[in-house]
């Protein structure tokens, strides 16, 4: 019998988006899923009614306005599957998202955690190709989104993810925990995940004083572990996000004629 892979969701005030989330989980070509969606102490009228009109169908759980982390571990604590999945409640995994992640993770017993390349829609649109994994690389920047297969025995060896990052990066730092005694990354070079950029989602509210603080959280974490990497600091998350913004490629473009070095993209 194929291994069940348990789909967690946190939801909070997403009752527009769920439907469509929920049925891209629905539209898998994996059959062995069990799907568990945990509300965040939602206070818009249109979720709460949603989760009461599916809580029949599928494992609906409530918690406290916690944050994601905890409400993720609260749903993988439930959870009886051999292999996790978090999605967020407004995004979109295509039909052979599952199958094609258990393909490679069944393939080497080493591979920790399968990821695939991402495509953007919403208020942009688009492609992520995350580059080759390496370790040193993710101190510096994360390499792949929360929507990527791992194995409930690494949650369960970590302590799951770190409830204390309310703001975001909580994935992120949940990788460099669950990598940093090994194991390797598999890449499925496709962009099956499908991440939809909002203006009022979490990372859109974000200040660059926030990002700050965030990687100041992962470091003071992880103090050990950057002592012994020399990070390239042009890799940082903060470097990329200047470097990637609308402003700073405009900039590019307009100076591009007076400059004689061919700049970064």
């Amino acid at each position: 019998m194929k291994p069940l892979v348990s789909i967690v969701i946190p939801v909070y005030n997403s009752g527009a988006y769920l439907p469509e989330t929920i049925a891209s989980v629905n539209k898998q070509t994996y059959e062995n899923i069990e799907l568990i969606i945990v509300d965040n102490s939602s206070d818009d009228e249109h979720t709460i009614a949603y989760l009461k009109e599916i809580q029949e169908k599928y494992k609906v759980l409530y918690t406290g306005r916690t944050g994601v982390a905890a409400a993720r571990n609260v749903a993988i604590k439930k959870a009886k599957g051999e292999y996790i999945l978090a999605l967020d409640s407004d995004d979109i995994i295509k039909p052979p998202f599952v199958e094609k992640c258990i393909e490679q993770m069944q393939k080497d017993s080493t591979v920790s955690v399968v990821r695939t390349q991402v495509e953007l829609f919403g208020k942009k649109s688009g492609t992520i190709k995350f580059p080759s994994y390496d370790f040193s690389v993710l101190l510096a920047r994360n390499l792949m989104v929360v929507t990527s297969l791992f194995k409930r025995e690494d949650w369960e060896r970590i302590g799951g993810f770190d409830a204390d990052f309310i703001l975001g990066f909580e994935d992120w730092e949940y990788w460099i925990n669950l990598l940093k005694d090994g194991g390797k990354v598999a890449t499925i070079e496709e962009p099956l995940f499908r991440y939809r950029i909002r203006k009022e989602s979490r990372n859109s509210s974000l200040k660059q004083k926030d990002f700050k603080l965030l990687r100041r959280q992962i470091w003071d974490k992880h103090k050990d572990l950057y002592a012994t990497y020399f990070v390239d600091p042009t890799e940082s998350f903060e470097y990329k996000f200047i470097e990637e913004s609308t402003a700073n490629k405009v900039g590019n473009l307009l100076m591009k004629p007076f400059m004689s070095l061919k700049l970064m993209k």
